[in-house]
């Protein structure tokens, strides 16, 4: 009985985190980017 509960209900909270830890993956790997595109356009003002 438990487990026609549980189940579904773990299956919700995982894709809930992982709808949320993988855009934060994403930005910042992003914000990296961007971090070194800046430092290169930086330089060659220079």
């Amino acid at each position: 009985m438990y487990w026609s509960i549980f189940v579904p209900g773990a299956c919700l909270i995982v894709i809930a985190v992982l709808a949320i830890y993988v855009p934060t993956i994403y930005i910042r790997k992003t914000n990296k980017v961007i971090e070194l595109l800046e430092q290169i356009a930086a330089k060659t003002r220079k």
